[in-house]
């Protein structure tokens, strides 16, 4: 039995290190030659495996995009910075600790979100990949929206706090900030306070100084 486990144990680690060499695979190539012009024929020589062996550990360059697309989603520190947000009490914190955090998530994981959006257009597969990325980023930003909204902090209701907090923290916030060359902290003050000027209640902001 415990023969039985070990080699087990072996054949998980195995697959856990073969499907990780797959995606860098799929990360190097998509970025060098396009998504269009990547084949899994390529991803797997250069991952150093059998072609089948790509499609049976992720599948077809749609699933190793969303296989990319999870392992980036599936960052800790999202989290963390999701807590950090809920766990505060003041409106402009709470702002501070969102630019803060999607800033970093966004420069972490920036080559893999450039691969998906900019081939969305490539293959409905990918496509639907982005959509579903960005109803989870989306539904973060509810989190926090629905949180300042029941602090009192907010002057407008959930949906609208929710569509401000995807203006200035979503995908085209960054992606504008970061081609006038603002570098990552100047861009996450700045959203900031855009976002703190349109959301919040100056009232409360007084009564919680």
């Amino acid at each position: 039995m415990a023969k039985r486990a070990y080699t087990s144990t072996v054949r998980a680690v195995a697959a856990r290190e073969t499907r990780a060499a797959i995606l860098r695979a799929a990360k190097q190539l998509f970025a060098e030659q396009g998504y269009a012009r990547a084949t899994v024929a390529g991803i797997a020589e250069r991952a150093g495996v059998a072609l089948n062996t790509v499609y049976t550990s992720v599948g077809g360059k749609a699933a190793l995009m969303e296989a990319l697309v999870s392992e980036s989603a599936g960052d800790e520190q999202i989290q963390a910075t999701l807590n950090a947000a809920l766990g505060s009490a003041d409106g402009r914190d709470i702002l501070r600790r969102t630019a803060e955090g999607t800033g970093d998530m966004t420069r972490r994981h920036e080559s893999v979100l450039n691969l998906l959006f900019d081939n969305a257009t490539a293959d409905p597969a990918v496509a639907a990949v982005a959509g579903r990325a960005v109803q989870r980023y989306r539904g973060r930003l509810a989190r926090i929206a629905e949180h300042l909204v029941t602090l009192g902090a907010v002057r407008t209701d959930q949906v609208r706090t929710e569509q401000v907090l995807w203006f200035y923290f979503g995908r085209g916030g960054w992606k504008t900030v970061r081609e006038l060359g603002w570098d990552w902290d100047d861009g996450a003050a700045w959203l900031a306070e855009q976002a703190a000027a349109a959301l919040l209640d100056p009232t409360a902001g007084r009564e919680a100084t």
